[in-house]
């Protein structure tokens, strides 16, 4: 059994459940949340075990774990202080990447004139995270295995805070990289994976044989004690066709810990096509195929299905709710598929720029829908926008009503 004990909150372990008790000053005020809170997350499918904790998903802390408690320490200082502060920073450390997709995210940022973030500079805002309360540091691209102090990045973390995740193509995880990143301390992993179909896949990332290096990779992981997920989207095609079912049956069978289905969002090089967008049916559909899965216990996958996550009926918009996304050239946005930008972390520290976004009129609350998706919101800040734009856009910009669009045309090659 074990036990330790957190703001006069002691919890512990009894086989698998988790049970939780406020003692002190503490026991009138915290009790009932405490028993709700334990209560919801014993009711979840346990998807892996970490030293001992209880694993409900990859993007949270194992519980009970110290910093799988400062959920409850964030909750508590945002009704203090009536104010939003991140579970997540999603931290991009390079736009360098071995892959050419037909669908990248990042490649409307990327602007050869400017220097990236320096690995001193990023870990000045994984420290500036942690203080505003982030339990998750993701670091993303490009391929953030390229850069060659990703083992550093990943052990500066401080594990009894958060832990780190990267989102990866899988291209470079070699047994020894996956054991060097294991020893650091990396929590787990997610591979990009488009199609079922390796030939697919690889043609839409212009990298013969990625597909297979992705899987290899990922098992690889797994054996140094990484968990690992997959991470992908539903569109139209393949929800009629089947592959998003075909995809999730073969995360169970090769044994990964959890898949993330997107729903097709309108950003970087589609940043200007809403015709991808999934109708309500389809996304209900997407629903209820992950929830069949993420449901099952006849295997310990779990399935996280943004389409339910960012309704109403799930969390809503995480942008500058809970999260922030920085590029590789320092820029803050509310998130990596949102491309105004608050600041940069060159001029101004992280914690500063989260609270010039969390009192913005259109950011101190959190919308129930993607924003990326909400007419309204594209036609204030997506809309004006060339057909080809230099992202980020500058929320000062869109305040004004864009008085200058063409500053924003992509820069000739």
């Amino acid at each position: 059994m074990k036990k330790f004990e957190f703001l006069n909150v002691e919890t512990e372990m009894d086989g698998d459940k988790i049970i939780g008790r406020a003692t002190g000053a503490w026991a009138e005020i915290l009790g009932p949340y405490l028993e709700q809170f334990f209560d919801k997350l014993d009711a979840l499918k346990v998807i892996a075990k970490k030293d001992g904790a209880n694993v409900f998903n990859l993007y949270n802390p194992p519980h009970p774990t110290e910093a799988g408690m400062r959920f409850i320490t964030r909750k508590l200082r945002m009704m203090i202080e009536k104010k939003a502060y991140p579970v997540t920073a999603n931290l991009a450390i390079t736009h360098r990447c071995h892959c050419k997709c037909i669908h990248c995210s990042a490649d409307p940022f990327i602007d050869k004139d400017r220097e990236e973030v320096t690995t001193e500079e990023i870990k000045q805002v994984v420290d500036g995270a942690l203080q505003l309360g982030a339990s998750l540091i993701i670091y993303v691209g490009g391929e953030p295995v390229i850069h060659k102090d990703l083992p550093e990045l990943v052990a500066h973390v401080d594990k009894s805070k958060a832990v780190v995740m990267i989102f990866t193509n899988g291209f470079m995880l070699t047994e020894e990289k996956c054991k060097e990143l294991a020893d650091a301390g990396l929590f787990s992993l997610n591979i990009s994976i488009d199609s079922p179909h390796p030939e697919q896949h690889d043609e839409w990332r212009a990298v013969p044989g990625l597909w297979q290096k992705a899987f290899d990779g990922a098992a690889r992981a797994r054996e140094h004690g990484i968990l690992t997920g997959i991470s992908t989207y539903a569109t139209h095609e393949s929800m009629e066709n089947g592959d998003t079912e075909r995809l999730l049956e073969m995360a169970v069978e090769q044994g990964f810990h959890e898949v993330t289905i997107f729903d097709c969002i309108p950003s970087g090089r589609f940043l200007k096509d809403t015709s991808k967008i999934l109708s309500p049916e389809e996304k209900q559909r997407v629903i209820d195929l992950g929830h069949r899965f993420r449901d099952d216990r006849s295997h310990a996958m779990g399935v996280n299905v943004m389409a339910h996550i960012n309704s109403p009926a799930g969390e809503g918009c995480y942008g500058a709710a809970s999260q922030f996304y920085m590029t590789a050239y320092g820029d803050i946005n509310p998130c990596d598929f949102n491309p105004v930008s608050f600041g940069n972390i060159k001029e101004m520290p992280i914690q500063a720029i989260w609270d010039k976004m969390v009192s913005h009129p259109d950011f101190s609350y959190r919308h129930p829908t993607c924003r990326m998706q909400t007419p309204t919101y594209r036609k204030k800040y997506i809309d004006p926008l060339p057909e080809d734009p230099q992202l980020p856009v500058l929320v000062e910009d869109a305040d004004a009503g864009f008085p200058d669009p063409s500053k924003y045309a992509r820069k000739s090659e």
